[in-house]
């Protein structure tokens, strides 16, 4: 079984296990929505910080320095 038929074989169970998700528990529900969130959160975080790093920004010529009082 080669790795593009057995990530066709994942994504079908994921697929089925989403459709059967509107019937599901409340917990299954709310268990879903919990992961869901958590990988959005990491995606727009990754994507927030490939941009920060990559605007310019940050140089080091152009931080802001701050001086002793």
């Amino acid at each position: 079984m080669s790795a593009s038929d057995e990530a066709m074989e994942i994504l079908q169970n994921v697929w089925t296990k989403l459709q059967a998700l509107p019937q599901a528990h409340p917990f299954t529900q709310t268990a879903f929505l919990i992961i869901l969130l958590f990988f959005l959160t990491f995606i727009a975080l990754f994507v927030t910080g490939c941009v920060y790093g990559r605007c310019g920004c940050c140089a080091s010529s152009t931080k802001n320095r701050v001086s002793a009082v």
